[in-house]
């Protein structure tokens, strides 16, 4: 019916190709920060693994730990009973010593009553 008519205001194919170039600009960036953020969670789980892996290595390093404490709070009871022990046999041999030496002084004494020095 009516013959087309190039409208003015219709968009130039330079105009159009801008357009473009400045979309396909803005999916690229958002491509690389994809990328990126896939990078950043590649490294996150390598580091989750890295902590997983030290957390199991300390742990065996607190067992054993644990262990060597345990085995010295045995070790300080027995300690405490043989001290106790000692105690009580320093205990007995000054007993022991002090009847030896009045043992001795008595022996002395009726020595030396025996032999006259003493009248």
């Amino acid at each position: 019916m009516f013959p087309q008519i190039n409208n003015i205001f219709s968009p130039s194919p330079h105009f159009l190709f801008n357009k473009k170039r400045t979309a396909y600009q803005n999916v690229a960036g958002k491509y690389q920060d994809v990328l990126t953020l896939e990078q950043s969670v590649a490294e996150l789980h390598q580091m989750f693994l890295d902590f997983a892996l030290l957390t199991d290595q300390q742990g065996e390093l607190l067992d054993q730990i644990e262990h060597q404490v345990k085995s010295a709070a045995d070790y300080i009871e027995d300690a405490n009973v043989d001290v106790h022990e000692a105690i009580e046999y320093q205990k007995k041999i000054r007993k022991k010593q002090c009847w030896i030496v009045i043992i001795v002084i008595i022996i002395v004494i009726i020595i030396l009553f025996a032999s006259g020095i003493i009248p």
